[in-house]
């Protein structure tokens, strides 16, 4: 399987920002798995995701609620383009690689606007199944959700899995639950997983692009997450 090489752009506090990446476009910005995008009230430009899957956070009363999953096609750091500043943080839930999609409203044409629409659209329908039904559920759609960040057209692909507090936070369960929960399907063959707990991974069946409907608890892992045999 080809690896793909990531190195993390410096994250917001540091020396290098956002707008400086822009100044020598069209290159890429790359981010590994955990790593920081960008932070809400930065300065910056939207982007669309080539690659992989970006949680996106929003800061209430001092406290951070998960407000989404971008995955590949989708466009992030929009509200800049109104607002000038960010109002969501952005984290790579994966190796994530992005393109700059617009710094402003002049640059972007009409039909940009539908693809943005549709990916907010798209982007609450995947929140919502996330923290719908069972906890095997939940995960398998999350897995299944990175899953089609890094497909790029294969119909299964190996995802490292976030950690357990991001899995507990963006499904709405507790880290208690999610341990428990990954070591029960992993010990009935539902998930394998392979190396060390830091760099496990599972093989995952990735999602398609439009919203499916909700699955029933016994058949979550038939079409999110399979074994590699």
């Amino acid at each position: 399987m080809t690896t793909l090489t990531i190195e993390p752009k410096p994250f917001p506090g540091s020396t290098a920002s956002t707008m400086d990446l822009l100044d020598s476009r069209p290159s890429l910005a790359r981010h590994l798995r955990g790593s920081g995008i960008y932070a809400a009230g930065e300065e910056g430009v939207a982007w669309r995701v080539r690659l992989g899957a970006v949680r996106l956070d929003h800061y209430v009363s001092c406290e951070t609620r998960f407000a989404g999953v971008a995955v590949a096609g989708d466009v992030i750091g929009a509200e800049v383009l109104m607002f000038g500043r960010y109002t969501y943080s952005a984290r790579a839930l994966s190796d994530v690689t992005l393109e700059p999609w617009s710094s402003s409203l002049d640059e972007v044409v009409p039909g940009s606007f539908v693809q943005l629409l549709s990916g907010i659209e798209r982007r609450a329908a995947d929140s919502l199944a996330l923290r719908s039904g069972t906890a095997e559920r939940r995960i398998g759609q999350l897995l299944g959700l990175i899953g089609r960040g890094l497909a790029l057209g294969r119909g299964k692909v190996r995802v490292a899995l976030p950690t357990l507090r991001d899995i507990a936070e963006i499904t709405g369960l507790t880290i208690e639950t999610v341990s428990r929960t990954i070591k029960s399907l992993r010990g009935n063959g539902e998930l394998e997983m392979v190396g060390e707990r830091r760099a496990r991974e599972v093989w995952v069946e990735s999602q398609p692009f439009e919203p499916t409907p909700p699955l029933g608890a016994d058949s979550v892992f038939e079409s999110a997450v399979r074994n590699a045999g």
